[in-house]
């Protein structure tokens, strides 16, 4: 039963990709190898050896599922289900193991198709940008990008939360070009989802309506009247932006973290100090015993989040996938600041990189352990590939020629 599912996943996937092709050719190769790779890597992982991400939380979240599907059984999907709780992954698969089977492989292939899309997803976004090239180029980084490939063939919601990320990328892209209002309800629904799986990413939101707020001031005035409208625009989206905050802060409850409401210092730092262990934990020495403590950790944290880890940290053969994992975000971030005078003269690409600003942020005062950043990182911080396109092969002038 585990593989006549499987089989039915991908022809289902076949189906839909293939009418993106019929008019979209330039996806088959990219499209085609980030299968290729991450079915692959998924036969590898559950008929050969486990890959390394596959263990642990993996382990985990299926014997979650399984007590869940056997408690409960085909009817009791809400009996379980919390999306509030750390769990809504484990819930899903409960629902399919009591309804259909133990289907653990057919778990690891809708992971694959999820992971697949995500990258069509982010193709389509950067050729709405820059071009069909340049998509294609950041197609193939990402078709073989080895921990997005490998957190794609295991039993992880990092899937999940990549490919409906994508999707509200590429959706916030579309409405931000002009093709309508939709896009941009499609781009906070598709933030909403991956929110379900981890509850941090419902940040995006925020960096959504703090791009838009910040996009006026990014476009000069040349007379009175537009003048005025971009200083109505900026207040409706201040007003907007302070309501929608006050919701989040009296009403939301983020995963392992309560409500933000009575989220204060104290409880950020017990949250940071217990996630400083292991052999892959950095900044093991500094603790936050204050506000000030909290600001002024706010760079040292992002850039161990963002690059970690370093040289000094390589205690195992393991961690050089990591070190190689860090360089590369070092030189597209590097890349980023040099070029930022181009960036912030193209709203769209501002705002993009407001929201992954945010999501780092945010990220990194819950994470003190490099295996873990290099597992939250690549659900997001790889859309910088989005706005950094041109750089990939060439400089950014020749492109702009």
């Amino acid at each position: 039963m585990d593989h006549f599912i499987a089989i039915f996943l991908i022809l289902c996937s076949v189906a839909a990709f293939s009418v993106l092709v019929a008019g979209n050719r330039w996806l088959l190769m990219p499209a085609a190898l980030s299968f290729g790779a991450r079915f692959f890597a998924a036969v590898f992982h559950r008929y050969i050896y486990p890959l390394p991400e596959g263990s642990s939380d993996a382990l985990v979240f299926d014997r979650v599922a399984l007590g869940w599907a056997r408690e409960y059984g085909c009817y009791g999907f809400f009996e379980h289900f919390n999306p509030s709780a750390s769990y809504v992954y484990s819930s899903l698969m409960a629902l399919a193991y009591s309804c259909i089977d133990y289907i653990p492989f057919s778990v690891q292939v809708l992971n694959v198709l999820l992971g697949v899309f995500g990258i069509i997803f982010l193709m389509f976004a950067t050729k709405v940008v820059w071009g069909v090239r340049e998509a294609r180029r950041v197609g193939y980084i990402l078709a073989l990008f080895p921990f997005l490939v490998m957190l794609s063939a295991v039993g992880l919601r990092e899937s999940f939360i990549f490919s409906f990320f994508s999707l509200g990328i590429l959706s916030f892209v579309m409405y931000s070009y002009g093709r309508g209002i939709g896009w941009l309800a499609l781009s906070v629904f598709a933030f909403l989802f991956s929110s379900l799986f981890h509850g941090a990413m419902a940040l995006a939101i925020g960096g959504v309506f703090m791009g838009m707020l910040m996009k006026p001031l990014l476009v000069p005035a040349k007379t009175t009247q537009q003048f005025g409208f971009h200083l109505v625009l900026f207040l409706l989206m201040f007003v907007i932006f302070c309501l929608a905050m006050a919701y989040i802060y009296f009403q939301v409850s983020l995963h392992k973290i309560g409500s933000l409401e009575e989220l204060d210092v104290d409880q950020i730092s017990s949250i940071v100090s217990s996630r400083t262990r292991g052999s892959a934990a950095y900044l093991t020495s500094l603790q936050i015993s204050g506000v000030f403590d909290f600001v002024w950790q706010i760079p040292l944290r992002m850039f161990y989040f963002l690059f970690s880890p370093f040289p000094w940290n390589i205690s195992s053969p393991a961690h050089i996938l990591g070190l190689l994992d860090g360089v590369f975000y070092i030189v597209m971030s590097f890349m980023c600041f040099k070029y930022r005078k181009v960036i912030f003269q193209n709203p769209v690409l501002f705002q993009v990189l407001v929201i992954l600003i945010l999501m780092s942020l945010a990220f990194s005062f819950g994470t003190s352990n490099f295996g873990t950043a290099i597992r939250h990182r690549a659900k997001f911080y790889l859309v910088i590939l989005v706005i950094m396109a041109p750089c990939l092969f060439f400089g950014w002038r020749r492109a702009n020629r």
